[in-house]
């Protein structure tokens, strides 16, 4: 364990990130010596959560899902990264006598997996983040992304970041719910929040950074926050986290051993919004009537159901940014610090 430190006879404990990094915090070892943190709820107990949310722009669904659920869901996994369920852009074929362990190691992140697998395109309409999202944002909720990752040991985490930076939404309804399909902790990656960081709905400076231990996607700064401030959302496999547009949250890399962190994000808004995300081709109308209809409705009535739908996302892999990151700056100019792919590491 770290040891206090004594400063003017004063005792200074060191934070959780502190302990993170320098290892000596367990597998949740940021849990209360009996029970769950606050902001943890049951499923039964959807309104009490929706209120924690939007106080603080964050929430847990604690083991949301069946183990049932989460074993189906990884075994789907599986068969999207050997490229069973239909071609994904950026992943090869995997030969018949690789380990699915050896063929999930090779992916960090697969963008819209639900266009490919049935399960997962049943998993965005799913009772526990249906009912939290009617609660929190309205009666009438589209989906317009959803997001795999595998997240192996030894790979990349993601800078501090807001999802709005990649989805704007004109009424900032924005929310991302992220499914821990394996145990999410401190040791392989979990996610870490600034608590009622999105209060304020700003959209904070974006920048390139050089930092290894993240992904390619730029990161938020200039923001009033410590990275001691931040609160680590260790959950238990199965688990949903569901976070605001606005709030400023990162991951650190998965330093286990083995084994992955897998989870399932999808990203859900107020279907009374429209979504100036992707402009159509040849598009000459202002930014303010903009509406990408790549969605699906989960719940309620769309009153823009007179436009239609189009599928326009495909299945693809995320850089993780081994390589380096040549290549995704240069579809990120920094007079724009723009990119179509919404973050949740």
């Amino acid at each position: 364990m770290i040891e206090d430190i004594h400063d003017n006879n004063t005792l200074v404990r060191p934070s959780l990130l502190e302990q993170a990094q320098s290892t000596t915090l367990k597998p949740f070892g940021s849990w209360p010596a009996q029970g769950r943190p606050e902001g943890y709820f049951a499923t039964e107990q959807t309104a009490d959560a929706a209120r924690y949310y939007r106080e603080n722009g964050f929430v847990v669904l604690d083991q949301a899902l069946s183990r049932e659920e989460i074993d189906a869901l990884n075994h789907e996994t599986a068969q999207l990264c050997r490229n069973e369920k239909g071609e994904i852009d950026g992943i090869g074929s995997a030969s018949p006598d690789e380990s699915d362990v050896d063929v999930m190691k090779r992916v960090l992140c697969i963008h819209f997996p639900h266009k490919l697998s049935k399960l997962m395109a049943e998993t965005l309409h799913h009772r526990a983040t249906v009912d939290l999202l009617t609660k929190s944002i309205g009666p009438n909720v589209k989906c317009m992304q959803s997001m795999l990752f595998v997240k192996a040991s030894g790979k990349p985490g993601q800078a501090w970041h807001q999802d709005e930076d990649y989805i704007p939404t004109r009424d900032r309804s924005l929310v991302g719910a992220w499914i821990a399909l394996d145990d999410a902790t401190v040791i392989n990656g979990c996610l870490w929040v600034l608590p009622k960081s999105h209060e304020r709905g700003i959209l904070w400076p974006q920048q390139k950074h050089d930092n290894r231990a993240f992904d390619c996607a730029w990161e938020s700064h200039q923001f009033p926050w410590r990275d001691e401030d931040s609160v680590p959302v260790e959950v238990k496999a199965g688990s949903i986290v569901f976070f605001n547009g606005y709030l400023l949250h990162r991951s650190l890399p998965n330093r286990a051993k083995d084994g992955f962190r897998r989870s399932l994000v999808n990203h859900y808004m107020s279907a009374e919004s429209l979504l100036p995300w992707k402009l159509p081709e040849n598009y000459t109308g202002g930014i303010a009537t903009a509406d990408f209809r790549d969605i699906v409705m989960v719940a309620g009535e769309d009153p823009y159901a007179y436009k239609g739908t189009e599928s326009v996302g495909k299945a693809s892999v995320r850089p993780s940014g081994e390589g380096g990151c040549e290549s995704w700056g240069k579809k990120v100019p920094a007079s724009t610090a723009k990119t179509p792919k919404a973050s949740a590491m």
